[in-house]
C-alpha cells in the first residue's frame, strides 16, 4: 500500500472537524479546538472563569483580583482588586461582572469597582437574572440585588435546605437540590413557576444562552437540556461516564463535558463524540462562548484559550 493511500485512509477515519484541522481549513471547525494561547497565573485558579457580557474578555478570578483576558491572543488587558478572596463570579450585562468575596457582593464595571454591599451570610454562588445578581447564601437562602447599585430587591428562603447550585435567566432563577429536585422561581417575586424531580443528586447546572439550561445528576452519564420555564427535558447528550461539569453554546450544537477519568469530551446533538482530550487532566473548568467560537479551559494555574 502506498504512503498516499495510507494517508487518505487515515483522513477517512478522522471526525470531520479534526480532518479540517489536518488540512488546515480552520473555518470548517464546528467547535473550538485550536490552541491560541496558554496564560499562566501565579497560583491555582479555583473559581470557574466566565466570558464578559460583551464577549470581548475572559474573566478570571484569582485571590483578591479579577483578571480581564482578551480573547484574541490571551493577553491580560487589565485587573481589578477587591477586598477579599473571590469565591464566586458571574458575568452581568455589557461590561459588568459580579463577584462574591468574604461576606461582600461587588459589582465591577469595566476595570473598576462601582458598587459593593454586605451579605447577610457567607455567599457560596452568584448568578445573574437579566440585569440583576442573585446570591446563594450558605444557609440555602437566595438574595436578589439591583444590578445598578446592589440595593436589596428581595430574598427567598426555601422550605427545605439542600440547594447545591443556581442558574439565572431573564426573569427566572433555577435552583438545584442535592435530592434531585429542580425548582424555577420568577424574579423578583420568587414565586414557583416550574418544578421537577430528577433521579440522583444534581451535580451542576449551567446556562446556554437566554433559554437553555444544561445539567446532570450522579445517576446519569448524560447532560440534559431543558427550558428553565418548564424544566421538561428536550434532549440528552450521552458520555462514557457521569460528567462533573459541562458547557454549551446558546444553540446547544455541542456539549463540552468534563469526565472524571476521561478528560474533556465534546458530544454533538447526533450523539457523536467528535473530540476528546486528556491534555487538561481530570478536573478542569471549561466555559464556551454563546456563539461556539471560543472556549476557555482552566486547570491548575493556567488558562488555555481555544479558538474555532
Amino acid at each position: 500500500m502506498s504512503a498516499k493511500t495510507e494517508f487518505i485512509l487515515l483522513l477517512s477515519l478522522l471526525p470531520l472537524t479534526l480532518t479540517a484541522c489536518v488540512l488546515g481549513a480552520e473555518d470548517a471547525f464546528s467547535f473550538p479546538v485550536y490552541k491560541e494561547a496558554v496564560t499562566p497565573f501565579h497560583s491555582s485558579v479555583d473559581v470557574p472563569p466566565v466570558f464578559s457580557g460583551k464577549g470581548n474578555y475572559g474573566l478570571v478570578a484569582l485571590g483578591d483580583t479579577l483578571y480581564h483576558m482578551e480573547l484574541r491572543h490571551g493577553r491580560i488587558h487589565g485587573k481589578t482588586a477587591v477586598n477579599g478572596i473571590i469565591t464566586a463570579l458571574a458575568s452581568g450585562p455589557d461590561s459588568k461582572a459580579f463577584v462574591v468575596c468574604a461576606n461582600q457582593l461587588v459589582c465591577i464595571d469595566g476595570f473598576s469597582v462601582t458598587a459593593s454591599c454586605e451579605l447577610t451570610g457567607a455567599g457560596v454562588a452568584v448568578t445573574v437574572c437579566g440585569n440583576d445578581p442573585v446570591v446563594l447564601l450558605e444557609d440555602g437562602s437566595l438574595v436578589l440585588y439591583s444590578g445598578t447599585d446592589l440595593t436589596l430587591l428581595g430574598n427567598y428562603t426555601p422550605e427545605n435546605t439542600g440547594v447545591t447550585c443556581i442558574q439565572g435567566f431573564p426573569g427566572i432563577v433555577t435552583t438545584g437540590y442535592s435530592d434531585g429536585r429542580m425548582i424555577s422561581l420568577s424574579i423578583p417575586s420568587f414565586s414557583e413557576i416550574a418544578a421537577e424531580k430528577m433521579n440522583g443528586s444534581l451535580i451542576f447546572m449551567a446556562g446556554a444562552g437566554q433559554g437553555n439550561l444544561i445539567f446532570s445528576t450522579d445517576a446519569w452519564n448524560e447532560v440534559a437540556v431543558c427550558s428553565p420555564s418548564d424544566l421538561v427535558i428536550q434532549i440528552m447528550f450521552t458520555f462514557p461516564e457521569t460528567p462533573v461539569s459541562a458547557a454549551s453554546d446558546s444553540e446547544v450544537t455541542c456539549i463540552y463535558a468534563v469526565c472524571p477519568s476521561m478528560g474533556i469530551q465534546v458530544c454533538l446533538a447526533n450523539g457523536e463524540i467528535a473530540w476528546r482530550t486528556k491534555e487538561f487532566g481530570n478536573d478542569p473548568f471549561v466555559v464556551l462562548s454563546t456563539d461556539c467560537e471560543t472556549a476557555l479551559v482552566t486547570v491548575g494555574n493556567t488558562v488555555t484559550l481555544l479558538l474555532k
